[in-house]
């Protein structure tokens, strides 16, 4: 064989290679266009899936029942997110069935968004009302108490108004003769009986009828004078003895009412100077008090 007919043979087969050859790079770059487009395809379905969860994430709310649900619908979405992410680039069909999936899921996800956000609203306006009814409830609570705490308050003062008051008083200490006559006296260590006599106001509202005064007398250094032994009572409200009582009938008009204060007739104690007190009392609190002194 010449030598030229194998340079001509030589240079076919060199030809057909070198076809060969762009036809394997063509190949390849296709092959390499194919991975890139189910590469992009893979990283969009995923995207797609994060901003579906993240929708969901946004529903996030105070209604501890539907925080749940949507925890786990999100991690549903995770789960499908994961599967992608590990399917194989070349496996067209997979990646192609979950397009499909996800149309689906992208539908249920919007409707379910759209049913979570009014049952966030609705709960968020319910929550509102409650509040307010919380609120309203604590006013009138509060307004109940006032009004208890005013009502406590008037009684109170209606009662304290309903006692009786001192418009006037006189003391007049006296001592007793030997024939049982009364003799003013200054001196304390002569005074055997203080005369006391007040003037009661006028008082509409109080209660009218019969009652008992009675007059307890104290000594300058606040002990109690003493009294005769058979004189025992509730006065001001205790058990006590007292120096003189008197029975009268209130009407509500100005009334006076003369009570003697006496001592005790068996071993007096000897009175010292000073000033003593006379308080004129109901069984239940003190009506006022008179004070003289003794030299």
């Amino acid at each position: 064989m010449s030598s030229e007919g194998k340079k001509g043979r030589f240079g076919i087969l060199v030809g057909a290679m070198a076809v060969a050859v762009i036809a394997l790079g063509v190949m390849l770059y296709l092959r390499s266009e194919e991975n890139h487009k189910l590469d992009l395809e893979k990283q969009s379905l995923a995207m797609e899936l994060t901003i579906m969860k993240e929708d969901l994430l946004s529903q996030v709310g105070e209604n501890d029942s539907l925080n749940a649900f949507i925890q786990y619908e999100t991690t549903r979405l995770s789960t499908v997110i994961d599967s992608i992410n590990s399917v194989n680039v070349q496996n067209k069909k997979q990646l192609t069935n979950y397009r499909y999936r996800l149309s689906g899921m992208k539908k249920e996800n919007a409707s379910l968004v759209s049913r979570l956000d009014s049952t966030n609203t609705a709960y968020a306006i319910l929550k509102l009302r409650e509040q307010m009814v919380a609120d309203s409830l604590n006013n009138a609570i509060a307004a109940n108490q006032n009004l208890t705490g005013r009502n406590a308050s008037l009684t109170t003062t209606v009662a304290q108004g309903k006692q009786l008051v001192l418009a006037s008083s006189r003391l007049t200490p006296v001592r007793i003769t030997g024939s049982g006559k009364e003799r003013s006296t200054k001196k304390a260590k002569r005074t055997d009986r203080i005369n006391v006599c007040v003037t009661l106001a006028k008082n509409r509202i109080a209660d009218q009828g019969e009652r008992v005064l009675y007059v307890k007398l104290f000594a300058p250094n606040g002990k109690p004078v003493d009294a005769p032994e058979s004189n025992k009572a509730v006065v001001g409200g205790e058990q006590s003895g007292f120096n003189g009582s008197a029975k009268i009938t209130y009407t509500g008009d100005a009334q006076e009412i003369c009570i003697a204060a006496n001592r005790a007739t068996d071993a007096p104690i000897k009175l010292a100077p000073g000033i003593y007190t006379a308080a004129i009392m109901t069984n239940s609190y003190v009506v006022g008090t008179v004070a003289i002194e003794l030299r």
